[in-house]
């Protein structure tokens, strides 16, 4: 079983994913007090680390595999794309790359979205070969994955140089057949090929009239709009935010869009697993 360390970690999506492919996690680090308390939650038993800028991390335990998605604000197209550059948001790749440095992991997982191609992904590159790291990447949408949105995000998968010395078969060549092999409704499909004119509000409407948000009833509506349920024990303690009366929606909706979905990360979790020569574990339904 392969062991993850999880940086930027969010309220865990990427990784549930990575769960799902049965790695295991060994610890986290996540800033936001409300992500924490979902992932303290769902980890009951695992570390819960809150700033990378104080992680050491010669003193984490080791991990077979690091994890992260480094902020996005100053690469996305939504924003000023002020650029991969100490000082801003997305600087904080600066600290990604020390803690690879230090932990000296058999993987480095980094996902961001699409407009890292454009807007640092050189500096990603240049920074992960100065610590002894080859890299690929691929842009996978979640619509390939079944999901009823486009949702594109960047994934570098890196390793110790040498450590692959076939260079004619990518690590993430399996991805292909991943995709291909997942359950998909027909209906998604035409999310594949679209393109939107970040620029123009309108465009994602013109682009693709359907419906791309529904209500989904399970059987628990009436707790959909209501306040907060205080969470129990240790994870209503963790951070400064007072579950018991806080409105669901906000918190809620931030953590997702900062998130992927989980099918994507456990897609990439596969091709690493097929590279170690381990059974993947299926998707659960």
């Amino acid at each position: 079983m392969l062991t993850v360390g999880s940086l930027f970690s969010g309220a865990g999506l990427c990784d549930l994913g990575l769960s799902w492919a049965g790695l295991k996690h060994q610890w986290f680090c996540e800033i936001d007090p409300f992500c924490r308390a979902v992932l303290a939650r769902h980890w009951p038993s695992t570390p819960i680390y809150n700033d990378i800028a104080c992680l050491d991390g010669v003193k984490l335990p080791s991990v077979d595999v690091l994890v992260g998605g480094f902020p996005c604000q100053d690469v996305s197209g939504a924003g000023k794309r002020a650029g991969v550059k100490i000082g801003t948001r997305s600087g904080l790749w600066y600290e990604y790359a020390r803690i690879i440095k230090e932990v000296q992991p058999q993987y480095v997982i980094i996902e961001n979205v699409r407009g890292l191609l454009s807007c640092g992904i050189e500096i990603v590159m240049q920074g992960l070969a100065q610590i002894g790291y080859d890299a690929e990447w691929e842009v996978l949408p979640a619509a390939a994955l079944g999901a009823p949105h486009h949702r594109e995000r960047v994934f570098v998968v890196a390793y110790p140089v040498g450590t692959r010395p076939d260079r004619t078969c990518r690590l993430l060549h399996p991805l292909k057949g991943i995709v291909g092999d997942h359950e998909q409704f027909a209906a998604l499909y035409s999310w594949l090929g679209l393109r939107f004119d970040r620029a123009c509000k309108t465009s994602p409407l013109e682009g693709y009239r359907a419906p791309i948000l529904y209500r989904v009833d399970d059987g628990r509506a009436t707790g959909l709009d209501d306040t907060v349920r205080p969470f129990s024990g240790r994870e209503y303690k963790i951070g400064c935010v007072n579950l018991s009366t806080a409105r669901a929606w906000i918190p809620r909706l931030k953590a997702l869009g900062n998130a992927i979905t989980p099918q994507q990360s456990y897609a990439i979790a596969a091709c690493i697993l097929h590279a170690e020569g381990l059974p993947v574990p299926p998707l659960p339904r």
